[in-house]
């Protein structure tokens, strides 16, 4: 599968085909700073109040990615939207909290940074306090299990090509079918794989939850734009996210 990529020949990401294909990582980019990354499918989503934008800025391009508050001043993504298209790592970054709207909500800057070392997950701090509304986090004993329904969320590329180009304004959604507990996320840490009949995740819906019952159990990783995508595990990252940020 290909992995959500930084950046396309285009200034877009794209992501990750599960298995037989070659994968990639699923932030995107773009040289026009107001160019907004959807969900290819999919619909119109309600903001829970900590689904996140991410922006990136490095080289004259803006990256964009999604992501969760998962406390006043924390919010988690995925590692591979750390990095530019030249794979170094992004100190200006913007996030947005808690509106439908890709440029809506509370806006806070990244004070700084932690990636993972065991998987395709970060965390930031920011500079200011999100708000009061935060994902709740999988743990062992609430995580994601073979056959669940679930829904993945994000600002991504509405269509596979010219990704950067067709980016959604709004918040969009999907219902996923998680199909397997046991993969591996673009870092090779532990995933879930999920296939989704009514949408697919594309670039810039990375770093974006898989909501279970109301619990976040993955961070998006890699997509094969069609109908089957991987979330890094949170479960699997529960203690380092709390050894690092104490929520």
């Amino acid at each position: 599968m290909r992995a959500l990529t930084r950046a396309l020949a285009v200034l877009t990401g794209s992501c990750a085909v599960l298995g037989a294909f070659a994968v990639t990582p699923a932030s995107a980019s773009t040289a026009t700073p107001d160019a907004q990354p959807s969900i290819i499918g999919g619909s119109t989503a309600q903001n829970p109040g900590y689904i996140t934008r991410f922006n990136g800025h490095a080289n004259g391009y803006t990256f964009f990615c999604t992501s969760t508050l998962i406390g006043s001043r924390w919010v988690l993504t995925a590692k591979h939207c750390m990095y530019d298209n030249n794979g170094q790592r992004l100190t200006d970054i913007d996030l947005y909290i808690g509106s439908n709207s890709a440029s809506g909500g509370v806006h806070a800057k990244a004070a700084s940074t932690y990636l993972y070392s065991g998987g395709d997950l970060a965390l930031i701090k920011l500079n200011t306090d999100g708000g009061s509304t935060y994902a709740r986090l999988a743990s062992s004993s609430s995580d994601a299990q073979e056959g669940d329904s679930a829904t993945v969320y994000g600002w991504g590329a509405t269509q596979s090509s010219d990704e950067g180009n067709h980016q959604s304004s709004v918040l969009k959604k999907a219902v996923v079918t998680v199909s397997d507990t046991q993969d591996s996320d673009n870092a090779g840490g532990p995933a879930i794989t999920a296939r989704t009949p009514n949408g697919a995740v594309a670039g810039g819906d990375s770093g974006g939850p898989m909501v279970d019952g109301g619990v976040q159990v993955g961070v998006c990783s890699t997509s094969d734009r069609s109908s089957v995508t991987t979330y890094g595990s949170v479960a699997a990252g529960r203690n380092w996210i709390r050894q690092t940020s104490g929520v």
